[in-house]
């Protein structure tokens, strides 16, 4: 802990948010974020809260994979915004990838009472796109400290990381990170061991496994310093998670995120004219026409409400949530949630997870059985709305009707959901859902 030197100035709470810093190709920000504040705490600055991992608009085209950015909360005093800022910043310098085209990181310091002001940012990234020269523009009038290299978008995402709503940051990750010999090669972990943990944990991890597909979900597929991480309801759950992980080769060190993943904060109440390309939705309608499956396994099918109509999209990595879509029927209502898209056929949302609020009973009809026969065999109808005459004795009824009998639905009301590897990082599991509700309730 660092003092003034007149012991008069109290230690108060500094909020760095970070972002852009990693390509494609190499890196992640939560690498950046996390050598940072252990560089910080070398130097004696204390944090006060875990750091926050914020992921934002995941339709956002600037995106390098999950768009995420990062914000550390340390005890600082006045006046040592500068060291800190340098701290930062060579850190950020020594690990980005500058070199590749579209990596333009951004740097944003703001006291904790200042935080408030970058609120709007947070909303507005989650949901939106915003536009760098905004976000330039309101840090200066602010008065809120922010650095750029490049052209600098990664302050649109480190000043969301500052603003982000508490609310809102309500789960935890604990993310291993391998050492840098190991950068760019295959991750050795032990699939059995990440069931287990499954298993044992299940009422307070979430997307560890796909059974579905049968395959691992804590490790990315992408050459970054990132070996696992463990998502969970509470940090001690996420780390006890990822210590129960049997990983076979060497880690370099483990932080621990407060995060907004799995909260379904990014999805707009909207109708479907309403409904903006690149934004998440939920929009409450009936399926308008039956649903259909393309030769590559994709499904479609279109949803009505009172302001127009929207192609529903739920495509072959989403797995067997496809076969609920496709079970659907003109008529039932429904809500549905995910991204709308910009497409030759018009505005169309990629389904992220579907509730069904009511069934359109479906009904099959039969002819009516001959009063006068002993046969009692079906008779033949005579014409819509004109009756029905047997053909073995020429019984006539003018005033027979069909009758109507129900017919069972492959589907239930209730909400259905993609396969955990077609997750996104912000969309809430059904059963976390249920587990918060349990608790809240207890």
């Amino acid at each position: 802990m660092r003092y003034s030197l007149r012991g008069v100035d109290k230690p108060k709470t500094l909020v760095i948010g970070i972002d852009d810093t990693d390509s494609k190709r190499a890196m992640c920000t939560t690498y950046v974020g996390a050598v940072a504040l252990r560089e910080l705490e070398m130097r004696g600055f204390t944090r006060t809260d875990h750091p926050r991992l914020v992921r934002l608009n995941p339709n956002c085209p600037y995106k390098t994979r999950g768009n995420a950015a990062v914000a550390l909360l340390i005890s600082a005093e006045k006046g040592l915004e500068d060291e800190v800022e340098s701290v930062v910043a060579s850190t950020v310098e020594r690990l980005a990838d500058m070199e590749c085209e579209g990596t333009d990181p951004g740097i944003v310091m703001a006291w904790e009472e200042e935080a408030g002001l970058l609120r709007e940012v947070y909303w507005k990234a989650l949901t939106e796109i915003v536009e760098l020269g905004d976000v330039k523009r309101l840090l200066k009038d602010l008065g809120i400290r922010f650095r750029c290299y490049s052209e600098g978008r990664g302050i649109i995402g480190a000043a969301a990381a500052v603003g982000a709503d508490p609310s809102t940051l309500m789960t935890y990750e604990a993310i291993a990170y391998r050492v840098p010999s190991k950068w760019g090669t295959e991750r050795l972990v032990d699939a059995e061991s990440v069931v287990e943990m499954d298993r044992a944990l299940c009422d307070f991890t979430f997307d560890n496994y796909d059974y579905e597909k049968g395959e691992v979900r804590i490790t990315p597929h992408t050459p970054c310093p990132v070996l696992a991480g463990v998502r969970a309801v509470t940090d001690v759950h996420a780390r006890a998670g990822l210590m129960m992980v049997r990983f076979l080769e060497p880690i370099d060190f483990v932080e621990v995120f407060r995060t907004n993943q799995a909260t379904d904060s990014h999805y707009l109440p909207s109708s479907v004219a309403a409904a903006k390309p690149l934004t998440s939705c939920a929009i409450r309608g009936v399926i308008s026409e039956p649903p259909r499956m393309t030769v590559g396994g994709h499904v479609f099918t279109k949803l009505r409400d009172s302001t127009g109509e929207i192609t529903l999209a739920a495509y072959y990595p989403t797995g067997s949530f496809r076969e609920a879509v496709l079970n659907l029927a003109p008529g039932d209502e429904v809500i549905v949630y995910g991204a709308v898209k910009p497409k030759p056929q018009g505005p169309t949302l990629n389904l992220e997870k579907l509730h069904i609020v009511r069934l359109e009973p479906k009904y099959v009809f039969e002819a009516p059985r001959c009063p006068n026969c002993s046969s009692r065999r079906r008779m033949k109808s005579m014409g819509r709305g004109k009756g029905y005459r047997c053909e073995r004795c020429g019984f006539r009824d003018p005033n027979a009707v069909p009758r109507r009998i129900p017919v069972p639905r492959p589907l239930a009301q209730g909400i259905y959901e993609v396969a955990v590897s077609a997750r996104r990082h912000l969309v809430m599991p059904e059963r976390l859902r249920l587990l918060r509700s349990h608790y809240q309730h207890r």
